[in-house]
């Protein structure tokens, strides 16, 4: 039986082993860790829901409940966009082919593809952040 909860777990567990690099389940606190002039050290939002069905369904039309297609994000944040990507890569080496019950985790084939951070200026000091799309899917 797919468990999505338990997949959440693993990944954040993943992403917490990576140093200097704090770790966010699904919300930012109003105030993040900066360093002594008052920057945003890096940071890494995980978004992940409970997952949805296999598209493809057999003969019956009925769902498949062990089968299970889920989508999640994370979100790279850092003070600048050369720290941001380099956090950003060490992400995605931890995530990539991440052992999920009995599949992988995966880049999203059909996420959308940020290839260089943006500035987020609506912060104060500004902050890079890069979104990362991800899928698993298992039966």
């Amino acid at each position: 039986m797919v468990d999505p909860i338990q997949y959440r777990a693993t990944v954040i567990a993943a992403l917490r082993t990576l140093p200097g690099v704090a770790v966010y389940d699904g919300s930012v606190p109003a105030k993040v860790p900066t360093d002594a002039a008052g920057y945003v050290l890096p940071y890494v939002v995980f978004h992940g829901g409970t997952g949805d069905e296999i598209p493809e369904r057999g003969l019956s039309n009925l769902v498949d409940l062990d089968g299970l297609r889920w989508d999640s994000q994370t979100n790279t944040v850092a003070a600048n966009a050369d720290i941001c990507a380099r956090v950003a890569n060490d992400v995605r080496r931890k995530l990539t082919n991440l052992p999920l019950g009995t599949a992988h985790l995966l880049p999203n084939p059909d996420g959308f593809r940020q290839e260089t951070p943006l500035r987020d200026t609506s912060e104060t000091p500004a902050r890079f952040m890069l979104p990362a799309p991800w899928r698993l899917e298992t039966t």
